[in-house]
């Protein structure tokens, strides 16, 4: 009897942590099976956790097929060209000048110009809006209250989702544009007048279909969640945002020069005057930013309640759920709209800057520079 108490002492003492102390025999012999289990829970249970959390954070993240799919075009296009050869460089350029004349592109519009003005540019204006996107989907994240650990993640996601599309935007736009700018010279046009009149064209035909994916991909939302009533919507004032934002920032890519939105007479200023000159000269904030900035912010902020609505309802969103949050905003009131309003204006100001700045640096791109350098002047 003695001892069978003295057993009863011990057992509960080896399952409370004392299995250390005590013979592995002794030990299994001792704890009941759910005794030994309930210790490995604890571990299981955190182990689980910590997957859940990581598994959360990239769907929040929208680590799609879109995501992978946008890296593994942006990588192979890059190793591509750094693979290539000079004469390879050389060779294609030769072929697409060629393809251009054999199509019917006249002599109206020189070598020089199609090389310049239409691949060049394009293809400069292509890495520009690539350089410039993760401010625009980690601004978009932010304002719509997702943290800055998430609007992170996305504005790497949402530029890499955005890259196949913008690759067909910019190309087709390259190898177009040419046609229309010779077929409205033809037509009593100057080549500069002709060439603002072939782009407003391009934007108003299917390529703006095109833009209207990038944006909605970008930001995450499906194709399965698009609808026709959100397009009815989303494409004018798309229409309006790209006149505004993508037709000048490509017409001005690679100049340095832009109109000031300061007085000229504050160079010769006090200090503070022709301090502020010079900073917002070496920041290229001058007319086409404010353009930029100010212009689209209305535009985006309807394509900022339509993308919403449809990443939060999908299918089963209406025109009236888009109008109410362009009123109310996310809170649903007035303020809200307004405080929303605000935000899309910041969201603006933020993406216009680094979008005015990338399109205001020197374009060096060595291929096109060799093809220019054998052009006639």
């Amino acid at each position: 009897m003695l001892r069978a108490a003295c057993a009863l002492r011990a057992a509960p003492r080896a399952c409370a942590g004392s299995l250390h102390r005590a013979p592995p025999a002794v030990a299994r012999a001792s704890c009941p099976a759910g005794s030994r289990g309930s210790l490995l829970r604890p571990a299981a249970r955190q182990l689980s956790t910590a997957a859940a959390e990581e598994a959360g954070l990239l769907a929040r993240g929208q680590f799609d097929a879109g995501f992978f799919q946008g890296t593994a075009l942006f990588a192979g296009v890059v190793l591509g060209a750094m693979a290539a050869s000079d004469e390879q460089r050389a060779s294609a350029i030769n072929g697409l000048l060629a393809g251009f004349r054999s199509l019917g592109v006249s002599d109206r519009i020189s070598d020089r110009q199609l090389i310049e003005d239409f691949l060049r540019k394009n293809v400069a204006a292509a890495a520009n809006v690539v350089m410039a996107s993760p401010v625009f989907y980690f601004l978009f994240a932010g304002i719509t209250g997702e943290s800055v650990v998430v609007s992170s993640l996305r504005a790497i996601t949402g530029t890499m989702r955005i890259v196949p599309f913008m690759g067909a935007f910019y190309g087709l736009f390259a190898v177009c544009s040419p046609f229309l700018v010779d077929f409205f010279m033809a037509r009593g046009q100057g080549y500069e007048e002709a060439t603002g009149t072939a782009g407003l064209a391009m934007i108003l035909s299917g390529f703006v279909a095109i833009e209207a994916v990038v944006e909605l991909r970008g930001c995450g939302v499906l194709f399965s969640q698009m609808t026709a009533a959100s397009f009815a919507i989303f494409i004018p004032a798309l229409i309006g945002r790209l006149a505004c934002g993508v037709l000048l920032q490509q017409q001005k890519t690679g100049s340095s020069e832009e109109a000031s939105l300061l007085p000229a007479s504050w160079q010769e200023g006090p200090t503070w005057q022709a301090h502020t000159y010079m900073l917002f000269d070496q920041l290229h904030i001058g007319q086409d930013f404010a353009v930029t900035t100010c212009g689209t912010t209305v535009f985006q902020y309807i394509l900022n309640a339509v993308t919403f609505v449809l990443l939060t309802k999908g299918r089963a969103s209406s025109l009236g759920d888009m109008a109410r949050f362009m009123v109310g905003g996310m809170g649903g009131t007035l303020g809200s709209g307004m405080a929303q309003f605000g935000k899309t204006l910041f969201m603006r100001t933020g993406f216009g800057f680094a979008w005015n700045l990338a399109s205001s640096q020197p374009v060096q791109m060595p291929a096109f520079d060799a093809a220019l350098a054998r052009c006639p002047a």
